[in-house]
């Protein structure tokens, strides 16, 4: 006979499979789908400001802002326009070109001749043209060098043991070292913790075309309103719905699809109006 134990395991396997059969059961959702992709607020609030009747300070300190932003913008196309001008005066003319084709070949012709040179007066020196072959070494070199060798290994041998004997007394400074890199370690970390943070409340790059942050809006001095009746609408709440959406990365920055024909538009002269159309 069947112990209960092993019948209730039995049951709960038969259960298992019958509910994975019909699709009735649950499915255990995965833990990163609840996180959000951004930390940022779905609605951010504007600076004061920004307001219909701002504080003075307040509103100077937003034209500033906006300032930076401008001057930032104008600093990187001038950075772009330096690095795309073109230096005139390193063009390349006809005499530079020609220099260049011939550079080689005079080069080639003054090493060979410096060659045949030394060559020559190597002969005309010693009388006999030097051998490709090495001398042998007597047994007496050969000693001396085994000798040498092995006073050279007792030596290394030596150090090694006076430098082990050394790190017993320098104790402390190996724990202020290890402190050290305790240290570091833990800034290393903090700092990764840090740009960890900060990533989450970047927009990140989900397509092919990157994030641009929109220009701030900002009435200037005297084009502010003063009470809500003489307040302009500007702006669309749509749009910034779907900036929004980017920002926080739900969906990947897009641009306006280009309309493009498939056909050409065909020209049919009506008899009933005798018009173009």
């Amino acid at each position: 006979m069947l112990e209960k134990g092993h019948v209730a395991q039995v049951q709960k396997t038969a259960d298992d499979f019958y509910l994975e059969q019909t699709k009735k059961k649950l499915v255990k959702r995965p833990e990163k789908l609840n996180e959000k992709p951004s930390e940022l607020p779905a609605i951010e609030v504007i600076a004061p400001g920004g307001s219909y009747n701002p504080d003075f300070f307040s509103h100077q300190a937003l034209l500033q802002e906006a300032h930076e932003v401008e001057v930032k913008k104008l600093k990187a196309e001038e950075r772009l326009e330096k690095q795309l001008a073109v230096n005139r005066q390193e063009l390349a003319t006809e005499e530079t070109t020609f220099k260049e084709q011939i550079q080689g070949l005079l080069d080639e012709d003054e090493e060979g001749e410096d060659m045949t040179e030394e060559m020559t007066e190597d002969v005309e020196d010693t009388g006999v043209v030097p051998s490709a072959q090495q001398e042998k070494k007597t047994e007496k070199q050969r000693k001396k060098e085994k000798a040498d060798k092995k006073k050279e290994q007792q030596k290394v041998a030596e150090r090694k043991v006076t430098s082990k004997r050394q790190q017993l007394f320098q104790l402390r400074s190996i724990q202020s070292e290890l402190k050290k890199r305790e240290q570091r370690t833990c800034l290393r970390q903090s700092q990764r913790k840090a740009r960890q943070l900060a990533r989450k409340t970047q927009p990140h790059r989900l397509g092919r075309l990157k994030f641009q942050t929109p220009d701030l809006e900002v009435q200037l001095s005297d084009e502010l309103a003063g009470s809500l009746r003489r307040l302009k609408p500007e702006g669309s709440v749509l749009m910034d719905r779907f900036r929004s959406f980017q920002k926080r990365n739900m969906i990947e920055p897009r641009e306006r699809a280009k309309f493009k024909r498939k056909y050409k538009l065909k020209y049919v002269e009506k008899r009933a109006f005798k018009a173009v159309t």
